[in-house]
C-alpha cells in the first residue's frame, strides 16, 4: 500500500533527510519557528516509513548522503508519498549543479543550503503551496 491513499499531506509538515545532524537541527529549528512541523532523518534508513507516517507536504533531500545518493531517494519519495508532495533537493552545490541534478532525478526543484534562514522559510512555504 502506498501513501497516495487517504488524506492529503499537511501543508505545514516537512521531512528533511540530511546526514549532517547540525544541518538537520538548524533547519528544524528555523522551520519550526516559522510554524512548520519538521521531521528529520540522518540517513535514508526509515525513509519510506517516515514518508508514509508523517505525510509531509515538502520533502527536502540532501544530494550527498553518505550511504546513498539523495537523488535515488527522489524515486522512492515519488512511489510512497501523496500526489501533492513537493520533492526538493537541498544542497550546498551550485545552482547549475542542483538544477541539473533535480531535472535528471525527477525532483520538483531545489533549495540551496547557502540561503539565509528567511529565504529558506520563504522557499519552503512556496513549495508547500503557502506563498503566492
Amino acid at each position: 500500500m502506498t501513501a497516495t491513499s487517504g488524506s492529503p499531506p499537511s501543508a505545514r509538515t516537512v521531512l528533511l533527510v540530511d546526514d549532517s545532524e547540525l544541518t538537520c537541527e538548524s533547519v528544524k529549528v528555523t522551520l519550526q519557528d516559522a510554524g512548520f512541523t519538521v521531521f528529520t532523518l540522518n540517513s535514508p534508513f526509515g525513509f519510506i516509513k517516515a514518508v508514509r507516517e508523517h505525510r509531509p507536504r515538502v520533502i527536502l533531500i540532501d544530494v550527498g548522503l553518505g550511504t546513498m545518493s539523495g537523488t535515488k531517494l527522489v524515486r522512492l519519495a515519488r512511489d510512497h508519498s501523496a500526489p501533492r508532495t513537493a520533492i526538493v533537493l537541498y544542497s550546498g552545490r551550485t545552482d547549475a549543479e542542483l538544477d541539473r541534478d533535480s531535472t535528471e532525478c525527477g525532483a520538483d526543484g531545489y533549495i540551496s543550503k547557502r540561503l539565509s534562514s528567511g529565504e529558506l522559510v520563504q522557499n519552503v512555504k512556496r513549495w508547500a503551496g503557502m506563498a503566492r
